[in-house]
């Protein structure tokens, strides 16, 4: 039972890394879909969060086991706050070459 812990603590931080890279990714390339995606990562950060936690309760797992869950349900919350606030800067508008110095 404490490697099915450590498996699901594993697969969490994995999660939760992937859906930053793909968020961050999205944002550079198409800030518009950026919402879509928060919203489809949005339930995947929580199973990465979630999913541990009976095994946890069950196992008797110890300190170390605990501790990284904390870890990766705190990056999971961040990875989705830092989306959603990449979502509500104002897009960078490209320089126009045609428009007159000041």
């Amino acid at each position: 039972m404490e490697a099915l812990v450590w498996i699901l603590i594993v697969l969490g931080d994995l999660a939760a890394a992937a859906c930053a890279v793909h968020l961050t990714r999205r944002h550079r390339r198409d800030p518009e879909l950026l919402v879509r995606s928060i919203h489809r990562t949005a339930p995947i950060l929580l199973a990465a969060g979630v999913l541990p936690l009976p095994a946890l309760l069950a196992a008797g797992a110890s300190a170390a086991a605990w501790g990284l869950w904390g870890a990766t349900t705190i990056a999971a919350a961040l990875v989705y706050a830092t989306a959603d606030t990449l979502r509500d800067l104002p897009r960078a508008q490209p320089a126009s070459c045609t428009g007159s110095r000041p």
